[in-house]
């Protein structure tokens, strides 16, 4: 006796929900979880993905986009936590596309200039150039030694 094994009267996808899989997918969820949103095993769900995906994204973690791009690790937790920066957790740990990757040094270029004068400010300093902070605590000395002088 032949089997004959029968599925669903809806067996193909359109495109519309191929386009909203690798969207989802893209913003980190799991096959189980797109499988459950669109009525699917989570392994059609990786078939059509694998068939129907344009470009694999290569994403890295942030401990490895540290090491590539030569920066301290709490600088991309620092962009991470002021929202400068988006990486996905799709199974605990962050992970950056190549396209943050590529973005990462003109974000921290940006953020670590100075708050005065705008030039590139040293790893230890805060806020200020080496020059604006030499400037800013002479004018501070100055302050205090007039202040104290006409006492």
């Amino acid at each position: 006796m032949q089997r004959t094994v029968e599925y669903g009267v809806n067996n193909r996808v359109s495109p519309a929900t191929i386009e909203l899989l690798i969207a989802d997918r893209s913003k980190g969820k799991t096959l189980r979880q797109l499988g459950q949103m669109f009525g699917r095993s989570h392994e059609r769900v990786r078939q059509l993905l694998a068939k129907h995906d344009r470009a694999q994204i290569t994403l890295l973690s942030e401990s490895r986009v540290a090491a590539k791009l030569g920066y301290p690790l709490y600088w991309l937790i620092q962009l991470r936590k002021e929202g400068i920066i988006k990486p996905i957790k799709p199974a605990g740990f962050w992970l950056y596309s190549e396209e943050q990757v590529r973005q990462i040094p003109l974000l921290i270029a940006e953020t670590r200039k100075c708050e005065q004068c705008g030039k590139p400010r040293p790893l230890f300093s805060r806020r200020f150039c080496r020059e604006c902070r030499q400037y800013r605590k002479r004018q501070r000395d100055l302050a205090w030694y007039k202040a104290n002088r006409e006492r």
